[in-house]
């Protein structure tokens, strides 16, 4: 297996929910050490975008706490396979 250079496993890793976060969003959105708190896969882009993924406590819901406060009015839609045209 080939590997990339840039961090371990562990640190490759959301620490909330264990997803994969690639070496740029660890950079951008993580803490002083590249580590990311949150992830994409387990928390919104505006509590991320103000530092939820670095570990601060944003006031803003978390989705954690209320599942249903994040979900895009496409979630649980039917997929389209027609490519985005009719």
């Amino acid at each position: 297996m080939n590997r990339q250079p840039g961090g371990s496993d562990e640190t490759a890793q959301c620490r909330y929910c264990d997803g994969h976060v690639s070496d740029r969003f660890r950079a951008v959105f993580g803490d002083e050490d590249d580590v990311a708190h949150r992830c994409l896969g387990c928390d919104c882009f505006r509590r991320i975008s103000r530092g939820s993924a670095a570990g601060v406590d944003i006031d803003l819901v978390d989705p954690a706490e209320d599942p249903n406060r994040n979900r895009g009015q496409r979630v649980g839609a039917a997929l389209r396979a027609d490519g985005g045209s009719r």
